[in-house]
């Protein structure tokens, strides 16, 4: 098939699209030049007057969980779409994913009856399709979209049916990541993370804007700094953070930071792609606030097949070992000279490169295989990077006369076979019980030890609730130091 012959249009969001006439028909050889005429409203129904008119191009738009413009409502928006398009004469499949509903015309008026219509029976994720015959020359095209709540997309291809099937050839959106349990939230009055935060509370998400006001109560305006801590279950998958920030802002994940930028900055766009197994994880997003505005906006999605690398790796040893950690890991399987595998991701220098061998993600030396297309992967561990220093710990300094303390905060822990550890609201005995640690349950440390009834407190975060639990006490440990 002739490529001049397909056009894609990935429209992400709920939106509701209109055609609109032209002023010149594009010619078929251009169609990746399609411009739209886009008119977004601020209702779901494409209702009065358009709160934003403009030219729209390209082949994607993607909002996610986020709107097209500040004008227009991140749920409950429609859009119209349109276009004037030359066609050559002949027999013509449209495409649509859409997220949440659509209509589509071709050549609307006179036809008033869509070609295809789930504008209120929407059907994300479900590839629509319509068959039409065009005769040759110029057609009118109108997309009306309407997003509902959370996710928002639409995509949009046709071919020609006459040249052969070849498909819509759609990149699937990324997912956005929903959190099963709330972030541990510490807020500090300095910008390096220092000492017991002013403020702690549990939060659904990182993401806020302060604007030149303060986090909360206690918490200072300006020169502030601040952690969110999560630790639970997601799938097997490629996933990538986006953090847009003002100012400093680092984000770890199960120990490694994939993201830090840990300096003043006027609301710039960073982002990290890399694997994660099935299983808990563990991720840490910390933020300074010099002076002026404030916010943080944190989004994490997983990643579809199809926004993978396209890079390949060919093995040249005679049999490789796939480990599940460069260098030194164990040996998952093995794989033979002349096999090809899509790679996922590569170590800082190059010199390991992650690789998904027939679903299974791990890790082969640099050194026996040839890779193609190896700009297209991300760096998905810095086990060979250089580390950024950790924050200064929250340490207060070991508790005289008690146990040596095994626990540090920025640290995970285990409570010790035998009773469950309590959980309170602030560290001592007398405070509000809010919760228990099952024997064998591993946690957070966020801070401490601070020293009182004769025990060292640690703040700590497990399974959605924070608080303070008991290291031990005499010369017994109730608690022990754990690696994940």
């Amino acid at each position: 098939m002739r490529p001049w012959r397909i056009v894609s249009l990935a429209l992400a969001a709920c939106l509701v699209l209109a055609v609109w006439p032209m002023s010149a028909p594009a010619p078929a050889h251009a169609q990746d030049g399609v411009i739209w005429h886009v008119e977004y409203y601020d209702n779901p129904y494409l209702s009065g007057d358009p709160v934003l008119t403009r030219q729209e191009g390209g082949r994607e738009f993607y909002w996610g969980e986020s709107s097209p413009d500040a004008s227009v409502p991140v749920d409950y928006f429609s859009a119209r779409f349109a276009t004037d398009y030359y066609f050559e004469g002949g027999n013509y499949r449209f495409y649509i994913l859409a997220d949440d509903g659509v209509k589509l015309w071709i050549d609307y008026p006179p036809d008033k009856r869509p070609t295809l219509d789930t504008y209120n029976a929407p059907r994300p994720g479900e590839t629509l399709t319509a068959d039409v015959t065009l005769s040759a020359g110029s057609h009118h095209i109108q997309i009306d979209f309407r997003e509902n709540t959370e996710t928002a997309y639409l995509y949009i291809s046709w071919e020609s049916l006459d040249d052969g099937v070849q498909g819509p050839g759609f990149t699937p959106p990324p997912i956005p990541v929903h959190w099963q349990v709330q972030w541990a939230a510490q807020y500090y009055n300095n910008v390096f993370l220092g000492g017991l935060p002013a403020l702690s509370q549990s939060e659904p998400f990182p993401s806020h804007n302060w604007g030149a006001g303060s986090p909360g109560a206690g918490v200072v305006a300006d020169y502030f700094s601040a952690r969110w801590v999560l630790y639970q279950e997601f799938e097997a998958a490629t996933y990538k953070i986006e953090v847009l920030a003002d100012d400093g802002v680092r984000v770890n994940v199960d120990g490694l930071y994939v993201i830090n930028e840990w300096h003043d900055a006027t609301g710039e766009t960073y982002s990290a792609t890399f694997p994660l197994s099935a299983g808990p994880h563990s991720i840490t997003v910390e933020f300074y606030e010099a002076s002026g505005a404030a916010y943080l906006d944190f989004r994490m999605y997983r990643l579809q097949e199809e926004h993978l690398t396209q890079a390949q790796a060919t093995v040249t040893a005679w049999r490789l070992n796939v480990r599940n950690a460069p260098f030194v890991g164990d040996v998952l399987t093995k794989i033979s000279r002349g096999e090809t595998y899509p790679v996922v991701g590569r170590n800082a220098d190059s010199s390991w490169w992650q690789i998904s061998v027939n679903g299974l993600i791990g890790w082969v030396s640099g050194k026996w295989v040839t890779v193609t297309a190896p700009e297209s992967v991300p760096v998905t561990d810095l086990s060979t990077a250089a580390q950024p220093t950790p924050a200064p710990a929250t340490m207060m300094g070991q508790c005289p006369g008690f146990l040596p303390s095994r626990l540090s905060p920025n640290s995970w822990g285990r409570v010790l076979p035998g009773l469950p550890n309590n959980l309170r609201a602030q560290p001592n005995l007398n405070a509000t019980l809010i919760g228990q640690i099952p024997p064998g349950a591993v946690f957070q440390v966020l801070g401490g030890p601070v020293c009182a009834d004769s025990t060292a407190w640690y703040q700590v975060y497990y399974n959605g609730i924070m608080g303070w639990t008991a290291e031990g006490q005499g010369t017994a440990y109730w608690l022990e130091p754990y690696t994940p």
